[in-house]
Formats: structure tokens, sequence, C-alpha cells
């Protein structure tokens, strides 16, 4: 008499991750299109597809310039801003061992915000770099200072807290730049309101020969740090006796994060929330921390936030445009606070 074989631990996890990467990318390809098809005007998916593979000339078809022009470059950096972001909160909260690390709760973002208020008024007084590599520089500053305040990485409460007050530091210097910026220089104040929001409303293919060189080494490099993370959540100690220095190794994935995040910030500003909430999706679903899994799927979730921000944001209220950056602090920021009051919750008892 035979019996069926159960499945073990470790095959039901391979069948949650196999299919939590079916389910997202079936969301983003199915958003993509959306977003390819709808709008003004709205045009048949075999219309996109003709734009792609034999486009007329603007004169003839002006459709296949706003597909190929505006539309495939806008959902293709929501789509890699997307995966870095999902992959950035993978790094930070493992490799700090915090739940409620976040390049903007860690003052990051908001250091990056800052520069990029000074690139926008007073470019003349930064050296002549580009603008992935000056968000890169201000957002290394502030995550030192927030590391510095804090005196540990241990205490994620403590790190949040001294990530508000660096953000409303760099909050107060970002103002007096824009409220002390001399009138023939007021027209950059619009341009980083525009910025600060947070939309992918500006795509063009510029913005992806921008990002891409960046995220052709942090991804890769994100993807080969599973291990450390997986030991760097276990503890400095068993990670040390398994030939890992905790401190080094968190330097390095921390750099991996900036380098990630850096360009997403220069190309469509800070995106609150969706670095922060990915990972949690990730896993929920997967019901397992181990980061070889869950930076794939906190990388696809991260797309598919972006990408359903940025939809609900151009179609939703259609003509009238709501940036994709108030969209995540509108749906995703109630669940981030839910999941800052569940740790809360768990201090306490």
């Amino acid at each position: 008499m035979s019996t069926l074989a159960l499945p073990t631990p470790a095959r039901r996890n391979q069948g949650r991750f196999a299919l939590g990467i079916v389910i997202t990318l079936a969301v983003i390809v199915a958003l993509g299109t959306y977003n390819a098809v709808r709008g003004e005007p709205n045009v048949a998916l075999g219309e996109v597809w003709r734009a792609l593979v034999d486009p007329q000339p603007v004169e003839v078809n002006p459709a296949h310039f706003l597909i190929r022009e505006l539309r495939i470059p806008r959902v293709l950096l929501a789509l890699v801003c997307g995966v870095a972001l999902g992959m950035v909160g993978v790094l930070l909260q493992d490799s700090l061992r915090n739940p409620l690390a976040d390049p903007g709760l860690l003052g990051i973002a908001q250091g990056a915000s800052f520069a990029m208020a000074l690139f926008a008024i007073y470019p003349e007084y930064l050296p002549n770099l580009s603008r992935p590599l000056i968000c890169l520089i201000a957002g290394i500053v502030a995550g030192v200072a927030v590391l510095s305040f804090s005196g540990t990485i241990r205490d994620p409460i403590r790190m949040i807290l001294s990530g508000a007050i660096l953000s409303g530091f760099f909050g107060v210097l970002t103002t007096a730049v824009l409220l002390l910026a001399p009138y023939d220089r007021t027209g950059g104040i619009g341009a980083y309101y525009r910025f600060v929001t947070g939309s992918v409303s500006a795509a063009e293919w510029s913005y992806l020969r921008m990002v891409a060189p960046w995220l052709m080494i942090g991804i890769p490099a994100a993807l080969f740090s599973g291990r450390a993370l997986n030991l760097l959540q276990l503890g400095d100690e068993l990670a040390t006796s398994a030939g890992l220095n905790p401190f080094r190794t968190r330097v390095i994935l921390i750099l991996i994060a900036m380098i990630l995040v850096s360009p997403v910030i220069a190309a469509i500003g800070p995106i609150s929330f969706v670095a922060l909430f990915a990972p949690h999706i990730a896993r929920g679903f997967l019901v397992t921390s181990d980061a070889r899994q869950t930076l794939i799927v906190s990388a696809l979730c991260g797309a598919m936030l972006l990408l359903a921000a940025d939809t609900a944001g151009r179609l939703l209220f259609f003509p009238a445009e709501i940036p994709a950056g108030i969209w995540t602090v509108a749906i995703v920021g109630p669940a981030a606070v839910a999941v800052v009051g569940r740790l809360v919750r768990r201090r306490q008892s």
C-alpha cells in the first residue's frame, strides 16, 4: 500500500517563491500593458506592438511617437526604479536588523532632496558631477549622520527617531535654500517642487540611460549579497563565527543600497514607503526571511507598487494627474504605519 509523500518545508518554500514571482510578474505585465494602451488617445494593443517594431513618423501616426517616447519610457522607468527600491528595503532592513529601515525614515532621501534643492537653485556651488552621484554623496552623509546620532544599529526605535530628527534638519535647510533664492533663480523652485513630490511623469529615454549604469552595478551586487544578509540576521556572533566581518559587511551592503537608491531619487524624486513595505509583502507571502528569495520577490513587489501608483496617478482622475509619490503615501503609508505600530506593541509586550 503506497502512501503519498508530503511536501517538505524546503519544497513548499520553493513553490511559494515561484508562485510569488509568477503573480507579481503577471500584475506588472498587466499594469504595463494598461499604461501603454490607455490615455489620450486610447490605442489597441496591436498598435503598441507596431509602434515598437515598425514605427511610423510622427506626421503619419502621432500615436506611435506618443507610445515610443512617452508611455513606454514611463513604464520602464517606474519598473526599474521600483525594482531598485524593493531591493534597497531588503538590504537596509536585513543588514541593520531593523524592520523599519527605509531611505526616507533614515533621512537618506531627505539628504538627497536637500542636495537636489541646491542643484536646482545654486548649481555653481556644487561640484560638476552627475545628479545620481550628487544624491549618492548626500545620502552617504545622511546615513553616516543617522548611525552616529543613534549610537547603535540594533535599536529600531532609536534609529527611526534619529532619522526623524535628521530629516527635520534637512527639511529646514531645504526650506531656507528655497526661501532665500534670488528672484532670478526662482525658476528652479518649480523644478524642485516637481521633483520632491516623486513623479514618473517626466520620464524619457535619457532618464533610463542615466539610471542604467548604476542599476547594472547595484542589482547584481544586491543579488549576490543574500548569504551575507542571512548571516547578519542570525546576529553578529554567529555571523563572525561563520567567517563574516559584521561591521565591514554592513558598510558594503549599505553602500550597495546607496548605489541603488541614488539614481532613483535623481530620476523620479523621493518615493516614500515603497522600500519600506515591499520587503514586508515579500516576507509575508513567502513565509521566510531567506534574503536570497526576498530580494527577488521584494524587487518585483517594489516594481508592482510603483507602477500601480503611477497608473492610478495618471489615469484615475484623467486628465488631471497626481504624482506617484503622493499615491504611495496615501495608499502604502497607512500599511507602513501599521507595521510600525506592530513593532512598538511587540517591544512593549
